[in-house]
């Protein structure tokens, strides 16, 4: 008898083509697990020398079974020489960046101020306002008159004297650490001349005065070139750290014509008589260290003058320094030197610079 009430439904067999969508199906899953790891995976992946490596997080290095230290950083150096370092991409490669080079040393920077800011104690406050490491002053000017107090005879007899105070305190300013340079007018001097007669340039019975109607001393006057050297040595004794020398030569303007020619002015001997001279300043500032340095024109150097007895040999057996006025002509000062055939070039070139401000001059320099 049949079964009419059989309620069970039929069960057939699976085909061939349902296994394979289930196994498509999980190859799909797989590959898309796979693929999301990767991806997770990539920012962990170093490229090194050896090839990739793969740094994981701390919280996942428990499945790698790692142990023991660190290993260094990718942003350290690999060498200890400091010339190279390594950044990171976002993308995790490395990349090399080479340090910038350095930055060449800037010229040292010189402002003339006055002695009596030394006194006051504001030198050093208007030099560090000014961005300068070396100072200026000007101890012997076109007058004659010196800004300290000179145990020369001369200076007394010709009533140019500073004062003591002064000498204490440039004493104590040069034992510090700033750069002190003392400007010395030479030989254009309008005091002296008037009390001692026979050191000065003559024209007919009385002094010649140059443009500026001021006196000279004679540079071949043996006296003469005696007290300007020993006040250089009171300078370098003082503690300068370098002389510029300023009219030390015979005069170059004015009426040349109506000087008294004779032993203390013959154009044959001028040459002699500034070796004369310079000798004496450099064995007075020897002792000291102190440089001593030659401000010249640029009419010197390019020949234009032969009145002034200074030629290129005499500035490079002399001069530590040479010092010239920043004109903006051509050719440049350097090249000046370069074509006369000094040595040293820029290192031995000193660019003054002088601008005027309200009514007051402000006198800088360039410093090697």
């Amino acid at each position: 008898m049949s079964r009419s009430n059989d309620v069970g439904g039929y069960r057939g067999r699976r085909t061939i083509t349902d296994i394979l969508k289930i196994i498509a199906a999980v190859l799909a899953v797989a590959v898309v697990v796979v693929l999301a790891g990767l991806l997770y995976l990539q920012k962990y992946i170093v490229y090194t020398d050896e090839g990739p490596k793969l740094e994981l997080p701390p919280f996942l290095q428990m499945f790698r079974g790692e142990e023991g230290p660190e290993e260094p950083s990718v942003g350290a150096a690999s060498s200890g020489a400091g010339d190279v370092s390594f950044t990171e991409d976002p993308a995790g490669s490395q990349q090399t960046v080479p340090d910038p080079p350095p930055e060449p040393e800037p010229a040292g920077f010189a402002l003339a101020l006055t002695v009596d800011q030394v006194l006051d104690g504001t030198a050093a406050a208007r030099l560090e306002e000014a961005g300068a490491s070396a100072l200026i002053l000007t101890m012997k000017d076109q007058s004659g008159k010196l800004a300290w107090l000179s145990s020369h005879d001369t200076a007394g007899r010709a009533r140019v004297n500073g004062r003591q105070e002064v000498n204490d305190a440039l004493a104590q300013w040069n034992s510090g650490e700033v750069y002190t340079i003392a400007r010395v007018c030479c030989f254009r001097d309008d005091s002296v001349p008037y009390f001692r007669n026979p050191l000065a340039l003559r024209r007919g019975n009385g002094n010649w005065r140059d443009e500026l109607g001021l006196r000279w001393m004679s540079p071949a006057n043996e006296e003469a070139q005696a007290y300007v050297a020993a006040l250089c040595g009171e300078l370098a004794a003082l503690g300068f750290d370098e002389i510029v020398l300023e009219d030390f030569s015979f005069p170059i303007r004015g009426k040349l014509e109506n000087i008294n020619t004779g032993d203390s002015y013959d154009p044959a001997s001028f040459g002699q008589a500034l070796e004369s001279f310079l000798d004496q300043v450099q064995q007075a500032a020897a002792p000291y260290g102190t440089k001593i340095s030659l401000r010249v024109e640029r009419d010197t150097l390019v020949g234009a003058e032969t009145a002034s007895g200074v030629t290129a040999p005499l500035l490079e057996r002399f001069a530590a320094r040479i010092w010239m006025v920043q004109d903006g002509l051509l050719p440049a000062p350097a090249d000046l030197l370069a074509q006369a055939g000094i040595a040293g070039g820029p290192d031995r070139l000193v660019e003054v610079t002088a601008a005027h401000q309200a009514e007051s001059q402000i006198f800088q320099a360039e410093i090697p």
